[in-house]
């Protein structure tokens, strides 16, 4: 998988974050990012290079052999070794942590949170998704590339997130219309986006069974999550 993906794929999938930015900036005179699932951080380098420091940014990766020097290096000698030298320089932060559990951060406290290609690896997404809007800041806002859908996978896998109520499925998109502070966005690109905003968010979910792709062929990613109503 890509670990190197930057602000120009970014924008087909996520929206033009330099635009959100610049757009809180104006209502404030620095803000907390936090990118979940950075891989090696070319997208926190490259915002962190324009807007210096009126962001604090800290990225998470769940695998440890993401956050170590000598992978990023040997991942290309070149590449590898400029990236290590950016993210020192800039003092940017990654953290290791699951995702599907309680984020490192206080309630309120992060004021764009980003996701690219990531949180279908995530076993519990929609507790992910919770925990999202429990970060944010009262203006702050959330994108995240979908992960209720993976068509690379074979068919019997591609609905990698399934909610059931009492043996009846019900489909992400449908449930997500009953909460005001999430919804699934059309960007210019024509892709969905996943979009937060803070407040609370309580899909009274249990999280029933989880299928890692990976494990039944090294070509597959993505883990299947399967809910029910508590």
């Amino acid at each position: 998988m890509v670990k190197t993906r930057g602000l120009k794929e970014a924008i087909k999938k996520l929206g033009n974050l330099e635009k959100i930015i610049s757009n809180m900036l104006k209502k404030k005179k620095k803000i907390r990012i936090f990118e979940s699932g950075c891989g090696y951080g070319q997208i926190m380098i490259e915002l962190k290079e324009k807007f210096g420091d009126k962001i604090d940014i800290v990225g998470m990766n769940y695998k440890p052999t993401k956050n170590d020097t000598e992978a990023i290096i040997n991942f290309t000698k070149t590449e590898g070794k400029k990236i290590i030298r950016d993210l020192k320089k800039l003092k940017i932060k990654v953290i290791l942590g699951n995702a599907g559990k309680k984020l490192p951060f206080k309630t309120g406290s992060i004021d764009l949170v980003y996701s690219q290609t990531s949180s279908y690896l995530y076993e519990d997404k929609m507790h992910f998704f919770e925990e999202v809007a429990r970060i944010l800041s009262k203006e702050g806002i959330a994108r995240i590339t979908p992960a209720h859908f993976k068509k690379n996978l074979p068919k019997e896998f591609q609905k990698i997130l399934m909610i059931y109520d009492n043996g009846t499925e019900i489909l992400f998109g449908k449930l997500i219309k009953r909460f005001r502070n999430i919804k699934l966005i059309t960007l210019p690109s024509k892709k969905q986006v996943i979009e937060i905003k803070s407040g609370k968010l309580n899909f009274g979910l249990k999280l029933e069974s989880t299928i890692n792709t990976n494990h039944l062929a090294k070509k597959w990613f993505g883990i299947v999550s399967v809910y029910s109503f508590k």
